[in-house]
Order: structure tokens, then C-alpha cells, then sequence
């Protein structure tokens, strides 16, 4: 089955415009000790801007109280534990509404206890790993008083399981409230020196501020301080504080513009998938396996001297130009893998050259990628298409290898065509232009003008001079590392090819730390051939570049048997 080369166009990116309301608003209220945030929020339950008010208590004994106030429901099923309290989140934002107009509102109380509890199982994790750590080594474990240290990936749990909650309220089809504690603490400079100064701070993860819509801040009872807004209609500037003496939960939510938008949908949010970098991941390992795979069947016909059938070469002609990262630079590594006087000696068919080698065909189909490359990198710079010629454009190939168990068969020519005569360019190319006779040239053409004088070569610094001498040195180390290795060179600097899949291209400075790391497996490699002599050579060479690499594998035996 023949593949093209011709780039697939992009596909088309799916929009929708703004609806301009405003989405559903995540307060957070946090408050001093005994400053009314509880009783702010049972305060909401009477407004008529919801239908109901579902109350979810983490560590508070008190909510039953507020119900002289106002009638709200209670979540009483979470045991205490964060997969309770995550079923509670869950169950709250599925709860279908009393009254289709208005929404439902959810009271957390208290984020700062959520926070405390992930805290506190990242703190017992730590101890046990700590506890079984030192039974191993028949130490003693700590005991309550003693500090352990939680590490980045304990915290990044804690993390994480925040986020699920945060998460899953942020989909709720109407206004979430935190109630969280405010603390008053002491505040550092830019060099964490602390000063006399003293701020105030909520008391939860440290992302929250940034997911809410309102910072209510109560520092004194009843007296709210609005210190972060994120709204249209409602201006805060980043570092201004306002004491709204008398607000409240209902009068914020339609200053916020919420008494419009009772009847709309619950504004779009997508939560990101890591799970999903992990399977492309597992995917991206599955590939490179059966790559290495296909690249160690190409190395052995290339050292037995053995020819490889067509079919399995046009195979791999084929899955490079499937590659949509990077085709030239998979063509590239094809050719390497194989070596060139092998690829000379393997005839494939091809639907537009008929049969030829398969070395001319990766030749050619290069040729066709860099022309179709040139041709949209034109369109992207607003310049026209290049024009057509004789039926074919650049930048449109259409050649490729052909299926070699097909029946369709190369192009015989035409018996009336003479060697030399102009025929048709297969479709999808530019036809070279017949070369006008050097005597009717001379009598056309003007008289020859004087040409310039060339300017003098400027002479190389001696910087440039030293630093060509270390790039051929690290160059030369690649080239034996990558006979030592069996493999080609393209294939051994595979992870350092830029987009061009030049090696030319690649900064000497990542040649060389290439050539440092690969040092490792290149002596493994020497050992179990037995090259004791080119061993002790390469144990001796210097941490950077080495400018005798040519001596040290001058008695390598490996390098003797295997062309370069």
C-alpha cells in the first residue's frame, strides 16, 4: 500500500464565542477566631437567589446551632476520613436542584481543617516510612515528640488530593462557599528576613486565593474586608483592601452579578488530565521498543553484508514517512541504520521513479520533503505559491514507495522517445528546463561585464581556529563511539538532532556532553569484546574533549572489522 508524502492539511481548530455572563462565583470566607464567618454563611440560606443550601462540616460541632437562622441541609454521611469527605463533595455537586431557576449553593467548612487533615496523613506516612526504615537497619524509630521530614512527594500528594476537591466543587452548578481561618503572622522582606511588620494570611493550601472568586477576609467580628475580587463588574485593584461594614454573602453574589445568570448553565471548566501523560508515555515506550527492534534487524544486515528483501525496506521507508514528528529526520535514521552500500544494492518499485535503488528513493523522497517544506513555510510568510510547472507543483509530492507485492509495474518509455528528449515529468515534480545551445546563448546574451573582484577571505581568530580543532575532536569520539556500539551515527545522536536531522546542526556544547555520558556503555562494549589495550587508552582520557581520541582507538580491533 503506497503512502504519500504530502503533509495532511491541519485540521481545523473548534471554537465558540464568549457568552459574556458571569460564571459561578467561589467565595472564600476567612475568618479570626469568634468573627461571625459561620454565621455569614448559614445567613445565605434565607436569600432567593438559591433554592438550597448544602452544608458540608469537616471538624465543626457548632453548624446545628445555626439552624435558629435560617433552614439549610446538612451532609451527615463523611466519616471523617478525605474519601468521605470527597464522596460528600461529589454526592453535594450532584444534588439535582429544588426549584430549576435557582441553583443550589455548597458551604466547606472548614477548608482550613481539609488542609490540616492531607497535612496530617502526609506526617504519619512519613513516620511510618521512618519506623520501617530504621527497623531495616535495627535502629530506633522516632518517637510523637520527634520530627520527621515529609517529603516533595508526600506533599504533592497532599497536593493533589486537594486538588480533586477543589476540582470537583469548581463543576458545581451554582455558588461554593469555603469558610477557612485567617491568621495574623509575621511578614519577610524579598530576602525572607523577617520584619516587624505583621499581614494576614489565609489558612488552607496556598493555591486557594487564586481559585477563588472573592477573598472575604473578617479580621474583626462582623466586619468584612474584601482583599482579592476577580470580576468585571465589581473593580478591586491587586493590592487594595475595602471594609464593607454591613455585606453580606447575598449582597456580594449580586453585586457579582449572579441575579442574571440564575437560569444560565455552569460555566465551562475542564480539569487537566495527567493520567493521560502517562499513557502517551506507556505508548511512546511501546513505539521506541519496536523501533529498536526494527533498527537492530536493519544493524544486522548492514554488519553480515546481507541483503534485506524489498518488502521489508519499502516497509520502513513507508513507517518513516508516516512519522508525523519529524519524517526526514525517521528517513535519515532508515538510511543510516541500513548504511548506504547496502540500500545501493536493494531495488524497491516506486509509483513515480519505477524501479530503483532504495538509497535514490530516500534521495529522493528527502528531496520532496525539503520542497514541501519551503513551499508552506512560503504560505505561512504570505508569499505566493511557487508556480506550477507541467502539471506538477512544488511543494505537492506524490512520490513514495510502492507496495513491492502490488501489481502495478514502473513505467516503460515510450518507443518514439529518443535519449535526451524532453518527456513528461511525472506529476508532482519540476521539470528541469531544456538547456539552450551554448552558440545561440552567445549570439542572445550581452557582452560579459568585468566580474567583481572577490573579496578576501577574512582569516579565522584563533578562538575559531581552537574551537573547529574541539568540535572535529568531540565529532571523531561520536563516530567511534557509535562503531563500538553498532550503530550509525544518526541513530547514536538520535536524542540531539534538531528539526533538520543535520548533525552539523548540533551545538558542540551538547556534542560534548553527549560524548561524556556515552563513555559508560562504550567502555561496557569494549570489555565484552575484549579490547583491553583501547580499555586502558579510553580510562585515561580527559572529562571534557579529547584531542587524541584518533590514538586512543588507533589498535581497536572492533573498529578494524567494522567500516566507518
Amino acid at each position: 500500500m503506497a503512502v504519500t508524502t504530502t503533509p495532511a492539511p491541519p485540521p481545523r481548530l473548534k471554537t465558540r464565542k464568549p457568552t459574556g455572563r458571569v460564571g459561578w462565583p467561589l467565595v472564600v470566607v476567612a475568618g479570626a477566631e469568634k468573627t461571625g464567618k459561620s454565621y455569614m454563611c448559614a445567613e445565605f440560606a434565607k436569600s432567593d437567589l438559591i433554592s438550597r443550601l448544602i452544608w458540608i462540616p469537616i471538624g465543626e460541632s457548632d453548624v446545628d446551632s445555626f439552624g435558629q437562622i435560617a433552614d439549610f441541609d446538612i451532609a451527615d454521611e463523611q466519616d471523617g476520613t478525605y474519601r468521605g469527605i470527597l464522596n460528600s463533595v461529589r454526592k453535594a455537586v450532584a444534588e439535582p436542584r429544588i426549584d430549576p431557576n435557582k441553583p443550589n449553593a455548597i458551604v466547606l467548612d472548614s477548608g482550613t481543617i481539609l488542609w490540616e487533615l492531607l497535612g496530617d496523613e502526609a506526617d504519619l506516612i512519613a513516620r511510618s516510612r521512618a519506623a520501617e526504615k530504621a527497623a531495616k537497619y535495627n535502629r530506633t524509630g522516632p518517637t510523637a515528640d520527634d520530627d520527621v521530614v515529609i517529603g516533595h512527594s508526600l506533599w504533592n500528594r497532599a497536593k493533589d488530593r486537594w486538588r480533586a476537591v477543589i476540582d470537583t466543587l469548581r463543576r458545581h452548578d451554582g455558588p461554593v462557599i469555603i469558610c477557612c481561618r485567617l491568621d495574623e503572622v509575621t511578614e519577610f522582606d524579598a530576602q525572607g528576613n523577617p520584619t516587624r511588620n505583621r499581614t494576614w494570611r489565609v489558612k488552607a493550601e496556598r493555591s486557594l486565593p487564586y481559585d477563588a472568586t472573592v477573598v472575604l477576609q473578617l479580621r474583626e467580628y462582623r466586619r468584612p474586608t474584601l482583599t482579592a475580587v476577580r470580576s468585571l463588574v465589581m473593580r478591586l485593584a491587586p493590592d487594595e483592601e475595602r471594609v464593607r461594614p454591613g455585606l453580606t454573602l447575598d449582597g456580594l453574589m449580586r453585586e457579582l452579578g449572579m441575579e442574571r445568570n440564575i437560569s444560565a448553565q455552569p460555566a465551562p471548566f475542564i480539569t487537566p488530565q495527567p493520567e493521560a501523560g502517562l499513557q502517551e508515555f506507556e505508548r511512546e515506550a511501546e513505539r521506541r521498543v519496536a523501533a529498536n527492534a526494527a533498527a537492530a534487524e536493519m544493524r544486522r544486515h548492514a554488519a553480515e553484508g546481507t541483503l534485506p528483501s524489498p518488502q521489508d525496506v519499502s516497509q520502513h521507508i513507508a513507517e518513516a514517512l508516516r512519522d508525523d514528528s519529524d519524517p526526514r529526520r525517521t528517513l535519515l535514521m532508515v538510511r543510516t541504520a541500513y548504511t548506504k552500500a547496502i540500500l545501493q544494492r536493494v531495488t524497491i518499485p516506486t509509483k513515480a521513479w519505477g524501479q530503483i535503488d532504495a538509497d535514490k528513493a530516500i534521495d529522493n523522497l528527502l528531496a520532496d520533503l525539503n520542497r514541501t517544506a519551503e513551499a508552506n513555510r512560503g504560505e505561512d510568510q504570505g508569499r505566493p505559491p511557487q508556480p506550477q510547472h507541467d502539471g506538477g507543483t512544488v511543494g505537492s509530492p506524490s512520490r513514495e514507495p510502492e507496495d513491492s507485492q502490488g501489481s502495478e509495474q514502473p513505467p516503460t518509455p515510450s518507443p518514439d522517445t529518443q535519449p535526451g528528449s524532453e518527456t513528461e515529468a511525472p506529476q508532482g515534480t519540476v521539470k528541469t528546463p531544456t538547456p539552450t545551445a551554448p552558440e545561440a546563448a552567445a549570439d542572445s546574451a550581452p557582452a560579459p561585464t568585468k566580474p567583481a573582484k572577490k573579496a578576501a577571505a577574512r582569516p579565522k581568530t584563533r578562538q575559531q581556529q581552537q574551537a573547529e580543532r574541539v568540535r572535529g575532536a568531540v565529532m571523531k569520539e561520536a563516530e567511534y563511539q557509535a562503531r563500538v556500539l553498532s550503530v550509525g551515527l544518526h541513530e547514536h545522536l538520535a536524542d540531539l538532532l534538531p528539526a533538520s536531522g543535520r548533525v552539523e546542526d548540533i551545538t558542540t556544547y551538547d556534542l560534548t556532553e553527549f560524548v561524556k555520558g556515552a563513555r559508560a556503555s562504550v567502555k561496557e562494549a569494549l570489555v565484552a569484546a575484549g579490547e583491553a589495550a583501547t580499555i586502558s587508552a579510553y580510562a585515561t582520557v580527559p572529562d571534557g574533549p579529547c584531542m587524541t581520541i584518533d590514538e586512543v582507538f588507533a589498535n581497536c580491533r572492533m573498529l578494524q572489522a567494522t567500516p566507518s
